[in-house]
């Protein structure tokens, strides 16, 4: 097994594709942040009340800086993420190198869990570099901004707390991922991975918003969805209202418990991979 996830991790390693997304993760959050700068220099209008600042100065502070960085790695590293795992195990298929893949590898099941394996490990390691491109970032408008570096915030508390927002991150990963994953290996390719993994990030939110207004029981269905409980154990990041992110929605009275939102999300994600598993084992490997 130990063998079989050095290969994997030394295929990860030396593809372009690897490194190509982890420069767009660290691009985008700097644009991000640099565009932040940008508006909260300016004098927006909150409401009535006259003009003035949509909370940006905070969301740009060294202590919302860390919770920032997961919000936006629970929207885009998941994008990014699934492209890595369709990719790791579609492009199997593309190259036409499963059979002898397969051929080399001690059983189906050890070449799947060393593929999930080392791309989660890169995945880990993306996320902590994400973490510390956002927090740079945060100290760079900081200085520009003419503000204080003031890190009395970063306490023992304050660093459990992100160290469990760390791993709840990647929870909410882990259902898009094994999607991706798993219609990679059902499309023989990495394309279905991708564009269907991909698809249901973009397209549930719409069709959780109409389920929503049209009442009833329909728009309790969003919160056996995707969606609605990625929102409910993202928002445990306490961002200032307007970023806490997410997908999909679950309206007001359909919103699930972290308790909900956690068991649903791990069956999906469990349901995800052992089908994974169970096609790639039942059918013949084509190249």
């Amino acid at each position: 097994m130990i063998r079989l996830i050095s290969a994997e991790l030394f295929k990860l390693r030396k593809r372009g594709m690897t490194r190509t997304l982890l420069f767009v993760l660290m691009g985008i959050l700097v644009v991000v942040y640099l565009i932040l700068y940008a508006v909260s220099r300016a004098n927006i209008p909150t409401g009535p009340g006259g003009p003035g600042q949509i909370d940006l100065q905070t969301v740009l502070g060294l202590p919302v800086a860390i919770p920032f960085a997961f919000n936006m790695l629970a929207s885009l590293g998941t994008v990014l993420a699934v492209i890595l795992m369709a990719s790791s195990m579609g492009n199997e298929y593309n190259w036409r190198t499963i059979r002898s893949t397969v051929a080399a590898s001690e059983s189906r099941f050890k070449l799947l869990g060393a593929k999930l394996i080392s791309v989660f490990i890169f995945i880990l390691i993306g996320m902590v570099i994400g973490v510390i491109t956002g927090f740079l970032m945060s100290m760079i408008t900081t200085a520009i901004g003419g503000n204080s570096f003031n890190f009395n915030f970063f306490t023992g508390s304050y660093a459990w707390d992100q160290f469990l927002q760390f791993w709840r991150t990647f929870f909410v990963m882990l259902p898009f991922v094994f999607l991706g994953f798993m219609l990679s290996i059902a499309g023989r390719s990495a394309m279905p991975g991708i564009a269907l993994g991909i698809g249901v990030l973009f397209f549930e939110p719409i069709i959780t918003g109409l389920m929503s207004l049209a009442g009833g029981w329909v728009a309790d269905i969003p919160k056996y969805l995707l969606g609605a409980n990625v929102n409910v154990i993202t928002a445990l990041a306490n961002l200032p209202e307007g970023f806490s992110g997410g997908f999909g929605g679950a309206g007001d009275n359909s919103a699930p418990s972290v308790l909900h939102a956690t068991i649903l999300l791990s069956i999906y994600a469990i349901a995800f991979v052992t089908y994974s598993f169970y096609l790639f084992k039942k059918r013949d490997v084509t190249g």
